[in-house]
């Protein structure tokens, strides 16, 4: 049987659950004795231990802390708590390796709170750790101890909470207006365009845009054709004269139509770069010797285009941005059209690579598939999953409640540097503390300090839990040597549908064992394989828990450790 007994400390009450038998009951001590469904559950009555008398055992084995986050969907006012879930183990089990107890600490923990199923007020959630103690697969444990400690308003904040910014109203709008020309470079932007995403006064947006140029971190431009007597803006971009190795090199702009000086190169690329985000693009551009960067400029309407021309060891290679990777209809075409034009231009492609981010699965009951932020991906096979990236387009729930995906599924047919990247995996894992990747992102890093590890940052993971509860959990960090970012492969998958779900992302990355979602590159795989492209490989790191959309905190930092990995599998390409 497993007994229940509250115990409260001032503000703290914990909740003691202990395996036992039958015969070492204390009849004087017990208040209830559970039937039916839940038979083999027996509650004591409370020990009230406000002078901290009662503590009987030595410290937990395993522990796992947490905050829970309860919002009132009417008011929006948020409870919130610390949890520490302390757990003891059998004799038998206490022999085992340290990771085997943490493990089965965390796969409790997660069926514990499995989205969709988590109880919702105290006596039901209680009810389900001792119902789960029951189960044979947790006979190894002994006893749990739940602490409960309120928190008050100020600690009441979890990451994406809607807080009050009291900047000035210009202040903010520079910032979305910086933001939303990067994430559209080297596409430009009308004020009547970015009045419309910025939603605010397009006389707000002309005024803050001409203290951006004042500033020279943009350009304005003339429009053509139907869009002529409109200006349009887009990101100011330089040599840097300061890391002039670690930029964009020399900076060409060239006229409508005049690409000759890129066609008729005498030697041409062998290697094309995809990237999305702007840290991503410069991540890849600081990995490259001896290089040019092309862009033009469409004022007359369409998708612009920039190409960095230059050395990874021997290859030559491209490296370019896609515009936006967005969801919606328009942006996922020109993301098409943009790579379909990339590997038309450099007919003498060879191999592509797409570098950059993407949010960790967290796989609470799975530590070995479980990814952190800063933690490379390698998309790839596994042994439950055929492809190595996959797209849900859509989700339907039958009358029983059960889910069906409807999927888009890639491989890759020529393995050739998914095979490097999996040798590199093998030969410096699994602690990777002489990894040759860990050593350019140092080189980097050393003098681009905006892509270092974030500073005074937690590696966080939150999880909405349905019904207004929300988690923040610090991810395990088993079998890890130092910091140093850990290597997988495995497949990557994406889809609005699933992303957007937290129940749905979990079970569909459950179902197809991911081992981190993207944002939609669906797009981007049709083109390259419509192409007759066969060779490429998918190197993400992880910059959320989400898409690698979420938040840029970590992004750089993830983006450049994506890009040396990126370089160390061309330096190994004969």
């Amino acid at each position: 049987v497993i007994v229940m007994t509250p115990i409260r400390r001032g503000q703290m009450t914990t909740m003691e659950c202990v395996r036992t038998s039958s015969d070492n009951l204390d009849q004087n001590q017990i208040v209830h004795v559970a039937t039916g469904v839940n038979q083999g559950i027996v509650i004591y009555k409370a020990i009230i231990d406000d002078k901290g008398a009662y503590s009987p055992l030595a410290d937990s084995e395993s522990e796992i802390t947490y905050k829970c986050f309860v919002v009132n969907q009417d008011s929006n006012d948020v409870r919130a708590e610390n949890r520490k879930l302390h757990f003891w183990f059998v004799p038998s089990a206490q022999k085992k390796v340290t990771s085997f107890l943490v493990q089965t600490s965390f796969m409790f923990f997660n069926d514990l709170i499995t989205p969709g199923h988590v109880p919702k007020d105290y006596a039901t959630f209680i009810k389900r750790v001792m119902r789960l103690m029951l189960l044979d697969k947790y006979n190894n444990i002994s006893r749990i101890h739940l602490d409960v400690i309120p928190l008050d308003k100020n600690e009441a904040v979890f990451e994406g909470m809607e807080e009050r910014d009291d900047r000035p109203l210009e202040v903010r709008v520079q910032e979305q207006l910086m933001r939303t020309i990067e994430e559209a470079y080297p596409n430009v932007l009308t004020t009547e365009e970015l009045s419309k995403v910025i939603r605010q006064d397009e006389k707000l947006i002309v005024r803050i845009l001409d203290q951006m140029l004042s500033e020279e971190s943009i350009h304005r431009m003339a429009m053509e054709g139907k869009h002529k007597g409109k200006f349009a803006y887009v990101l100011r971009v330089a040599q840097d004269e300061e890391n002039a190795d670690l930029g964009m090199g020399k900076v060409e702009v060239m006229a409508e139509g005049n690409m000759d000086v890129i066609t008729k190169m005498k030697d041409k690329p062998t290697v094309a770069i995809i990237t999305n985000l702007m840290c991503e693009k410069r991540a890849v551009d600081a990995m490259m010797q001896d290089k040019t960067t092309y862009v033009r400029y469409e004022t007359k309407g369409g998708d612009s285009h920039v190409y960095t021309i230059g050395f990874i060891g021997p290859h030559k290679c491209v490296s370019t941005k896609l515009p936006a990777v967005g969801r919606d209809r328009r942006a996922k075409i020109a993301s098409g059209n943009t790579t379909t034009r990339l590997l038309g231009t450099f007919q003498d492609i060879e191999h592509v690579l797409l570098v950059g981010v993407c949010g960790s699965v967290c796989n609470l009951g799975d530590l070995a598939k479980s990814s952190r932020l800063g933690d490379i991906i390698i998309a790839s096979p596994s042994r439950e999953q055929d492809s190595a990236y996959i797209y849900c387009d859509n989700v339907d729930e039958d009358d029983s409640g059960q889910f069906s995906f409807s999927l888009k599924n890639w491989t890759i047919p020529d393995p050739s540097l998914m095979r490097k990247a999996a040798s590199l995996v093998n030969e410096y894992g699994p602690s990777f503390e002489n990894a040759p990747w860990n050593q350019l992102f140092a080189e980097v890093v050393s003098q681009l300090s905006d892509f270092a590890r974030p500073e005074g940052v937690e590696d966080k993971v939150q999880m909405q839990l349905g019904d207004g509860q929300i988690i923040e959990i610090a991810p395990p960090s088993i079998d890890r040597a130092g910091n140093w970012p850990m290597v997988r492969l495995g497949p990557l998958g994406c889809g609005k549908p699933v992303v957007s779900d937290t129940y749905l992302r979990t079970a569909f990355a459950d179902e197809r064992g991911l081992l981190g979602y993207d944002t939609e590159f669906d797009q981007v795989l049709e083109s390259i394989l419509g192409n007759r492209c066969n060779s490429f490989l998918i190197v993400r790191a992880c910059s959320d828990y989400h898409d690698g959309q979420k938040g840029n905190v970590w992004q750089p930092y993830a983006s450049m450790q994506a890009a040396a990995f990126a370089k160390s599998v061309l330096l190994q390409l004969a």
